[in-house]
């Protein structure tokens, strides 16, 4: 198909067009998505460094609720990344454990017996440590 003289110009602003409706769609949907939570995840696990071994294993308390959610597992990563080169282990067996915000039961929580709260970072999240 050929177009008439006048008119090559068409599908050169009919592609332009397209783009530019697909790239304010593509702005519109990266502008309402939420902020990422790890740079502030990352801040608040950083400020239990200082009260840590600087190797070995820390305990991390998985949330009583809903441990494998979304959140409870970029929470855990977060935490694991910015402790590092420390390892979170998914028990409460090491001398130094590590409860994300929420993770407790509020009721009382059974799997913190022998273990004494050392600190409250920013978020929320308590460092505790096992009771001599």
């Amino acid at each position: 198909m050929t177009l008439p003289h006048g008119w090559r110009w068409l599908p050169g602003a009919v592609l332009g067009a397209w783009c530019l409706l697909a790239a304010s769609a593509a702005a519109r949907t990266a502008w309402r998505q939420p902020p990422d939570p790890l740079p502030r995840l990352d801040r608040e696990f950083a400020a239990f460094l200082p009260l840590l071994p600087s190797r070995g294993d820390v305990g991390y308390l998985s949330a009583y609720r809903e441990p494998g959610s979304v959140d409870a597992l970029r929470t855990y990563y977060a935490a694991q990344y910015a402790l590092v080169p420390l390892h979170l282990v998914d028990r409460p067996t090491p001398e130094y454990l590590i409860v994300a915000s929420g993770a407790d039961d509020p009721g009382g929580d059974p799997r913190l017996e022998g273990f004494v709260e050392v600190v409250i970072a920013p978020g929320g999240h308590r460092l505790f440590r096992r009771a001599r």
